[in-house]
């Protein structure tokens, strides 16, 4: 379609209503001078669109960014086709790989503009890279998808619209990994914006701050964009005045203000095919409620007219209260409702050991009766490990269905194999130096805790004094970043997507891989004083999973991922529940452009990919 266009300022273009008024008074430049010269078309699910309306949600008024990454702050370089097919420009006009899968180039759209009407050009992109991914002041370690061949990537400007991502090794990975949510890292430092907050540009820039009441330069960056080098983190979400290039700019501060309203961005640079300027809806609110089950009952009260998280578990219920709702189908990607893992590196050496003797982990997992679990939690779900699910090329039948069965007396005979004997007179097992074995496990969530309390207790019933917490997400986090958790029960990743999201097969990530997250230290740099070595199998697995990210080769990818998880089978990290079933959102039917159908993945960043912009509300 763009092939079809040669010169796109030479369409008629339209616009909202409401910003054709503020170009009548004065106060906003025409729509052909706020467009780039080649705006990205969207082509609609259904239909061309009107303009108008208020998109409503529920949104929990703590650590819920991902509900506004997910559907208003998903613009990478490049983004996922909706089906979940394969990747397409997006902020990026094009995009070059270089035949050896080393060098990237981006070709950016020219005349695109930051949603304050600042130029955005290839200068932002290398500010993020030397002054936020480069600064030690504000990152100690790189990402891993920023890395390959354990380097960190090099970017560099061809020109005013054209940047090159340079690797040491071959990535043939790095586009899959830019259409992640992640993948907005590199487009979301507006360099205008920012530079003055830092000395290298401005010489008064800490003493600024200091007169500002800070400590310094960086705590002002800090509380003036937030937390620079993760999209993980609330204070992204903080500061309205920050320019950005999604569709819908916010104008208040989130979990604060009440509802959240987020307006339209009047310098988006997207159309829909007869050239008129996209978002088609007005303005998103989102409606802060204290919890999961709260945001469902707001969807029940009629508090929402299009959302999926927070509300898929009762979403019957919301469309038995709601006559003008109807259902659209979530295909659940997440390989288990519940998985279960042991720090493999706890910092208490007996614990650690204890932990990382796979008979301790096999036993553990034949002490839990899944069916009566699922009869309780999620009738008719299948039981399942830690696993690809079954509709994945990826499937392991080892890995899904071993130690699954529910078997007291073979749970007994693997704690005596992982020499746990001796008990006190409370019937508790005694670790080696004499201590009651008691450990903490983790999560965050009302539902998730209830599961995971009735789980444990088949643990205590085997002589385990084990003590199931609901944290705060803040703090459950926060205990991982520094490796003092015992255990985590949290959802399952890397379902449909092993390969996009393998944080649950191997341990590459500090921020996710929780069943060991000093050897994704090791991983990410075996220098890192929070790193420990892994064992020679592990090391063996992340090796292939380096080969994995080099190779473009999609035939030679799923190999390596398969010797991958063969490793996994083996080593047992992670234990799983069940396999989820599919949910369903819930739509107004007067809210248009929804798919029927739509994935279920963080790492697909639903329903972000299905072009919110192009989403429409009838108006009356």
């Amino acid at each position: 379609m763009l092939a079809s266009i040669s010169d796109t300022h030479a369409v008629e273009f339209g616009e909202a209503p409401m910003l054709a008024t503020q170009v009548a008074a004065g106060t906003l430049p025409p729509v052909k001078d706020r467009l780039p010269t080649t705006p990205m078309i969207v082509t609609p699910n259904d239909k061309i669109g009107v303009y108008g309306g208020t998109w409503k949600m529920a949104q929990r008024n703590q650590r819920d960014h991902a509900l506004l990454i997910r559907n208003i702050g998903y613009e990478p370089l490049l983004r996922w086709t909706p089906q979940w097919t394969t990747t397409i420009p997006n902020v990026a006009l094009s995009f070059q790989p270089s035949s050896d899968a080393t060098e990237f180039f981006f070709r950016l759209r020219p005349g695109m503009r930051w949603s304050d009407g600042a130029p955005f050009t290839a200068d932002d992109i290398i500010f993020w890279y030397e002054d936020i991914l480069s600064n030690p002041a504000f990152a100690d370690t790189v990402p891993e998808w920023l890395t390959s061949g354990g380097t960190t990537v090099q970017v560099d400007a061809v020109d005013d619209n054209t940047v090159a991502f340079r690797f040491s090794t071959p990535y043939g990975l790095f586009p899959t990994a830019l259409a992640r949510p992640e993948g907005v890292e590199p487009v979301s430092y507006p360099a205008h914006f920012l530079k003055p907050l830092l000395p290298k540009y401005n010489a008064n820039a800490d003493a600024e701050a200091k007169a500002l009441g800070f400590e310094g330069w960086k705590d002002r960056f800090v509380d003036v964009f937030g937390t620079p080098g993760t999209i993980d983190d609330p204070t992204r979400w903080d500061n309205p005045d920050v320019p950005t290039l999604n569709a819908w700019v916010l104008t208040g501060v989130y979990g604060q203000d009440d509802p959240l309203i987020a307006k339209r961005n009047p310098y988006y640079w997207k159309i829909d095919p007869t050239g008129r300027q996209l978002p088609y809806i007005d303005e998103v609110s989102f409606t802060l409620v204290p919890s999961k089950s709260a945001a469902s009952d707001a969807a029940i009260a009629g508090q929402v007219n299009m959302q999926e998280r927070h509300v898929s578990t009762r979403a019957d219920e919301v469309l038995a209260a709601n006559d003008n709702l109807q259902p659209f189908t979530l295909v659940e990607s997440d390989m288990n409702t519940l998985t279960l893992s042991l720090n493999l590196n706890d910092k208490d050496p007996v614990l650690r050991e204890i932990f990382q003797n796979k008979n301790f982990r096999v036993a553990l997992s034949h002490a839990i009766d899944r069916d009566a679990i699922i009869n309780r939690f999620v009738p008719g779900a299948l039981p399942h490990q830690a696993a690809p699910r079954p509709e994945s090329p990826l499937y392991h039948t080892v890995l899904a269905r071993q130690f699954i069965n529910f078997d007291r007396d073979l749970a007994a005979d693997y704690l005596a194999k992982a020499g746990l004997i001796q008990r006190n007179e409370e019937g508790i097992l005694l670790r080696p130096d004499g201590q009651p074995l008691s450990f903490f496990i983790d999560t965050e969530g009302a539902d998730r805790f209830e599961m995971l309390s009735a789980v444990i207790e088949y643990w205590r019933d085997l002589g385990i004094d084990v003590t199931p917490r609901n944290l705060p997400r803040d703090e459950f986090v926060a205990l991982r970043e520094s490796n003092d958790h015992h255990a985590s029960a949290w959802g399952g990743d890397g379902g449909l997507d092993a390969m996009v999201i393998p944080i649950n097969y191997l341990p590459i990530s500090s921020e996710s891989s929780w069943f060991a997250t000093a050897w994704a230290n090791w991983y990410i740099n075996p220098n890192s004083p929070d790193a420990m070595t892994p064992p020679d199998a592990v090391q063996r697995q992340l090796g292939l999973y380096n080969e994995l990210k080099e190779t473009a080769n999609a035939e030679k990818q799923s190999q390596l991922m398969r010797d991958i998880l063969d490793i996994s089978a083996d080593q047992f990290y992670v234990m799983g529940i069940a396999l989820p079933p599919n949910r369903k959102g819930v739509v107004a039917k007067d809210f248009h452009n929804v798919p029927k159908v739509i994935p279920a993945a963080w790492s697909y960043a639903t329903p972000a990919p299905t072009n919110p912009s192009q989403y429409y509300i009838e108006q009356k």
